[in-house]
């Protein structure tokens, strides 16, 4: 590994002062992570929100700095505060005593403490870093892809697993390119071209779909040979205990962009006691079988005191979707841009986007591509509000009873997923210290404890509440 001594120091609008390690610095300075500097993480808002332009840049450090302050709490959280609870709550195994010494030998282990606070920097870093331009926007337009200069060179079950997706024809989304680009990186920090040891375990990380496909297994077992040849401890369950620093309801992603697009958008909202989360909620070994495509292998806790942090936290995130990130006037801008680019998109049939030429795109060089190869100047008049470029959009309770109306109007409801607040569900509980005359004890008997949802109304509603507003967009919105 290529290392040089300086540690990076980054003033953030919000974290304040920001450390990055030599190794960490490697990839801010590497050129598929310096693109994000051009790739806002709000695509389209600004032209709603002017002050939006924070980029996708920004928000990744953030992001890695968080998953280091999780790090390093949670590993003295399970130090200082013993909780143990050897039994079930509900369908769910705790292994309070598996996570204990998972946490201690890694603890005790210079190299392995290293190694994971590394790990799950990186994924925080990376996790994002597959987006395209115009955020979400660009994966709906499908555009033809050939990222067969990579993949072809990916080794092991990793490598099969999208040589499996290409032949297939499955369309690679942004987790899915956000592991080629750690790929290309971590060869470029390699001696000779070899992978570094964080590949593997900041692939799972970024993309956790991988441990639950066809190759799972043989991911699983090329992570802990790699784990046995370092002398890393910990193992997979605590490649597991970090899975919900990066991937959960409470994770570093959401975190940081509640308060950077809140703090951009001038919504006053994203007042989340960031502090307290990391500083207080534990990622727990445990069986928790389920339905809902929760992990099976962990679950968070917390105590029952920091239950209205929690709820404060998505309703946070509510509060954004309802103001931001599915405002009827970006909403109806996108569908206004995907009819123009719908239109004419017969004429990219022929043109692969490849790998380099997805790195090399920006907000600004994806706009020219477009308006250039599909002969599309439209794009440029909606974007700079020139006169008879304009659309009408309005939003109404879903089931009004005037739909009717509407359409004899000329308007037509915007299809809209449904949004869940608790998409990346994970299994969280709440634990209260029981009243004992032996205060030394830790008997199970000790500590009352509940799933989050039975605790907090605002938790249960969440769990059930799908966000998906009734759009509307006039018939002959078009650009003129």
């Amino acid at each position: 590994m290529r290392e040089t001594k300086k540690t990076l120091i980054i003033r953030d609008e919000i974290h304040g002062d920001m450390s990055f390690d030599p190794v960490l610095r490697f990839v801010v300075d590497h050129r598929y992570f310096q693109r994000l500097r051009y790739i806002k993480q709000l695509g389209l808002a600004e032209f709603v929100f002017p002050c939006a332009t924070h980029t996708r840049f920004q928000h990744s450090l953030g992001a890695s700095y968080l998953a280091g302050e999780y790090y390093r709490h949670f590993l003295k959280g399970w130090l200082t505060t013993r909780f143990d609870f050897e039994q079930s709550c509900g369908n769910t195994k705790f292994y309070t005593q598996r996570t204990f010494e998972r946490v201690l030998e890694v603890s005790q282990d210079r190299d392995s403490h290293d190694f994971w606070g590394r790990v799950v920097r990186l994924a925080g870093m990376l996790h994002d870093i597959g987006h395209g331009p115009w955020s979400h926007t660009f994966e709906v337009l499908e555009l033809p892809q050939d990222f067969s200069s990579v993949v072809d060179k990916m080794p092991g079950a990793c490598g099969d697993y999208y040589r499996k997706m290409a032949k297939s024809g499955t369309r690679f989304m942004h987790e899915d390119i956000s592991v080629l680009y750690a790929f290309q990186i971590f060869s470029e920090l390699g001696v000779s071209g070899n992978q570094t040891p964080y590949f593997l375990p900041v692939a799972v990380l970024i993309h956790r779909k991988l441990l639950s496909s066809s190759v799972g297994e043989e991911i699983k077992k090329e992570v802990q040979q790699t784990l046995a040849q370092l002398k890393i401890k910990g193992g997979l369950d605590f490649l597991s205990l970090l899975g919900p620093f990066i991937s959960g309801p409470f994770d570093v992603d959401r975190m940081d962009y509640i308060q950077r697009d809140g703090r951009n958008c001038g919504v006053p909202v994203g007042g989340i006691e960031w502090r307290r989360i990391v500083g207080r909620l534990m990622p727990c070994l445990a069986d928790h079988p389920n339905d809902k495509g929760e992990p099976t292998s962990v679950v968070l806790v917390s105590k029952m005191k920091n239950q209205h942090v929690l709820d404060d936290f998505i309703f946070s995130l509510f509060q954004m979707y309802t103001q931001v990130y599915l405002h009827p006037k970006i909403v109806g801008l996108e569908e206004s841009l995907k009819k123009v680019i719908a239109e004419k998109k017969n004429k990219l049939k022929t043109r692969s986007i490849s790998f380099d030429q997805y790195a090399g795109f920006s907000d600004e060089s994806f706009r020219r591509f477009l308006i250039e190869v599909l002969d599309a100047p439209e794009i440029d008049r909606l974007l700079l509000r020139e006169q008879g470029a304009t659309f009408r959009v309005t939003t109404l309770p879903a089931d009004f009873g005037r739909e009717s109306e509407l359409q004899e109007m000329g308007y037509h409801s915007i299809e809209n997923a449904n949004r869940p607040m608790m998409k990346d569900g994970l299994g969280v509980f709440l634990f209260s210290k029981l009243p004992t005359s032996k205060p030394e004890s830790h008997s199970v008997g000790q500590y009352l404890l509940m799933s989050w949802e039975e605790v907090s109304p605002v938790a249960k509603e969440f769990y059930s509440i799908k966000y998906a507003p009734k759009i509307w967009l006039h018939a002959e919105a078009s650009v003129v």
